[in-house]
């Protein structure tokens, strides 16, 4: 554009230019009914709906379901056939009685019990639980901890006492006992290495041996010789122990003493009247025998006591001092 003759030239102040152009005012004034007319082009004609889409009912309990945290899943062992594993079918098996010897309710976990700890400081999982079926009357007797996928775990004594064997048999492999005490021993079994010998006395944090890598731990707790659940006494990944309360003892009611009802006071029957019978018949009763009233005689005259008269003593008169003569004065010749 030339200078001079732009929309602040001075041509322009001088009201001179031709090239100066205003917007018509209808065409302003036609933008608000554009923009209605466009909204309600969009909200009837489907260009887009406004309305948030109505929330789906929710059923019963959703809510609740909603606000509770979903507990946190333990760690999954992978799946493996017990045939295909070390030991085979019979790996820690042994018959269980139905009424195993049951210890003191303060050794288990949910009252508190602190006599165990787990053996392990890491793990991938449970491979089998207590009391699985293993067929010909033979149950699981401990609890098997996997090891796929870690190398050099370390297995730690689960309570205080002393190593009672080492030994290496078909259904523990490489295993250690320990004497915990109160009756309790503990087995581990399946291990690579053992790092203790019989005799020696072991805490919580000894080291009995080291886990076979990619292979399992079998974890037992025997009390006085009989296998029993390790998850009764510590805290087995996938079972949660509630905590035990001790059930309150009930109060005796007082025994409620039963009132004696009042006895009934029979009613007086009626005195016959003379010359009639008892029984109220119409006959004339004989007259009652005359009391004979006896005839008192004339009073017996009682004795009046005269009493004896005391005799007051005289009193003795005391006597007069003389009186004083006066001394009589000499006389002068």
């Amino acid at each position: 554009m030339p200078p001079g003759k732009g929309f602040y030239g001075r041509e322009s102040r001088s009201g001179k230019s031709s090239e100066r152009r205003l917007a018509p005012l209808y065409l302003l004034a036609a933008l608000p009914v554009l923009g209605i007319v466009a909204w309600i082009g969009v909200a009837f004609l489907g260009g887009g709906d406004s309305t948030p889409a109505p929330a789906a009912e929710a059923s019963p309990g959703a809510d609740a379901a909603t606000e509770t945290p979903k507990p946190t899943q333990p760690p999954v062992a992978p799946t493996r056939n017990p045939a295909n594993r070390a030991g085979g079918a019979s790996e820690g098996t042994a018959e269980l009685p139905a009424n195993p010897p049951k210890p003191d309710i303060k050794e288990y976990l949910i009252a508190g019990g602190k006599r165990f700890e787990l053996p392990l400081t890491a793990h991938a999982g449970v491979e089998d639980d207590f009391g699985t079926d293993r067929g010909g009357g033979l149950k699981h007797a401990g609890v098997d901890f996997s090891l796929v996928g870690l190398k050099s775990i370390t297995v730690e004594s689960a309570c205080e006492g002393s190593v009672v064997e080492t030994v290496t048999n078909e259904n523990y492999g490489t295993s250690v006992t320990v004497d915990c005490g109160g009756g309790f021993t503990t087995l581990y079994g399946w291990l690579q290495t053992t790092r203790v010998a019989k005799g020696n006395l072991v805490s919580k944090s000894t080291v009995v041996g080291m886990g076979e890598p990619d292979g399992f731990l079998h974890f037992e707790i025997r009390y006085n010789g009989v296998a029993i659940d390790p998850a009764d006494f510590v805290q087995v990944p996938g079972r949660e122990v509630i905590p035990w309360t001790p059930t309150p003892t009930p109060t005796q009611t007082p025994t409620v003493t039963p009132t004696k009802e009042p006895t009934r006071t029979p009613t007086p029957r009626p005195t016959a009247k003379p010359g009639q019978p008892p029984d109220g018949s119409g006959g004339t009763a004989p007259p009652p025998p005359p009391t004979s009233t006896p005839t008192m005689g004339p009073p017996t005259a009682t004795p009046t006591i005269t009493p004896t008269p005391t005799r007051t003593p005289t009193p003795t008169r005391t006597p007069v001092p003389p009186k004083n003569t006066p001394t009589p004065l000499p006389r002068a010749y």
